[in-house]
């Protein structure tokens, strides 16, 4: 990653800082407005490139760490060939050996004197000390080739050892990294969400200055009439319509529905890729898309439905069923809390969980989301979530 969160942070808190001292200080009567359209404008334009670096550094962070996951199975598939082939060698060793201790006892016993020739002129009848001659020679050759079986089977157990030693090494290290990638990425999810609160607060005071100028224009228009009437003594008064209250709104805590009734399942900040197939541990591929975000950030009711709370699992943690009421089933895994209870009906948007990285996340907070149409097998669900989460 190319800079430092910290820096990020640092940039965005200065930038904000001198953004609402700016907007929200008091001034005296007869002053101009402290910010020109211009000086808000540039500002404005400072923050949505470090937003744009911000992004970039995520959607960078989120690619690392699903290569490391594919990374990871192979390593763990590997070592778990290289442990199999190790112990078969292991036994191999055991039996040429016991093999070989045999054969070193039975000549501690019966002499080593096992040469053929001496045998054969040994022997009364030619007969069988040929045969005998020829058992012996067997015997010596059957002795040559076990001690050769034994020296290549521990020169192949020692390299096996080498390289299992080496997999598992490398195991450790693209774990570490991906702990490493992993509190980067929660980090730079946090200063997007502070740079994004800064926004917020900067439009806010932005809106507020601007309805307070148009608040004061109008009231300068209508006393400028009211004196311009009472000045011609008109014998009438004017028939003036009534000024429309502008319309105000404000953040009503959900998430926005889209057109098509569905909210995106977890809250700014949040990052996600499409991994649909992609290689996780035991040989298993992924089933859905992984949807990162800071701990504890609201979970939502991606439509509306039942909320089905299930047994906690090794796997999947704190997780439960979205049967929605278009007929399809919608999972949530690893939350770190549900905030309605089992059986709970909710609206598309509601808060139904907070972001967690319970069951086998490993300290990477995120919701794994999985779709299943008509309650059926699960199918890629990344489409229809960039449709709705943007």
């Amino acid at each position: 990653m190319a800079a430092p969160p910290v820096h990020v942070r640092r940039c965005s808190r200065r930038l904000f800082a001198a953004a609402l001292v700016a907007v929200l200080v008091p001034m005296g009567a007869g002053q101009a407005v402290a910010q020109s359209l211009d000086e808000l404008r540039e500002q404005r334009g400072q923050a949505a490139q470090q937003r744009e670096a911000l992004e970039q550094r995520l959607d960078a962070a989120a690619v690392e760490l699903d290569a490391l996951e594919v990374r990871k199975a192979e390593l763990e598939a590997e070592r778990d060939q290289l442990q199999v082939e190790a112990e078969g060698l292991e036994a191999d060793l055991d039996a040429v050996g016991a093999l070989i201790e045999l054969r070193v006892r039975s000549t501690f016993m019966h002499g080593s004197n096992l040469d053929p020739l001496a045998i054969f002129l040994s022997s009364a009848e030619p007969t069988a000390a040929l045969s005998r001659a020829q058992t012996v020679q067997r015997l010596v050759a059957g002795d040559q080739s076990r001690t050769q079986t034994l020296t290549a089977t521990r020169t192949r157990l020692v390299a096996v050892r080498t390289r299992l030693a080496e997999r598992t090494r490398e195991l450790e290290q693209a774990e570490a990294r991906q702990a490493e990638v992993t509190a980067q990425l929660i980090e730079d999810l946090e200063a997007a969400r502070e740079l994004e609160a800064n926004l917020t607060a900067k439009e806010r005071a932005e809106r507020e200055r601007l309805e307070a100028e148009r608040r004061a224009r109008e009231e300068a228009a209508r006393e400028a009439a009211a004196r311009e009437a009472a000045a011609r003594e008109a014998a009438q008064r004017s028939r003036t319509p009534a000024a429309a209250p502008k319309a105000t709104s404000s953040g009503g805590g959900g998430a926005a529905v889209s057109s098509g009734g569905m909210a995106c399942p977890l809250d700014h900040p949040r990052r996600f890729t499409d991994t649909w197939g992609a290689p996780r541990s035991g040989g298993r591929g992924h089933r859905g898309t992984d949807i990162l975000g800071p701990y504890g950030i609201p979970v939502r009711a991606i439509t509306s439905g039942t909320w089905a709370i299930q047994r906690y699992g090794p796997s999947a943690g704190n997780w439960a069923i979205l049967r929605g009421d278009d007929g399809n089933q919608y999972w949530y895994m690893h939350l770190q809390s549900h905030t309605v209870g089992s059986g709970a009906r909710v609206a598309a948007g509601q808060q139904v969980g907070t972001n967690g990285d319970t069951g086998n996340a490993r300290g990477t907070p995120h919701i794994h989301f999985e779709l299943h149409p008509g309650g059926g097998a699960a199918v890629n669900p990344y489409p229809m979530l960039k449709r709705v989460c943007g």
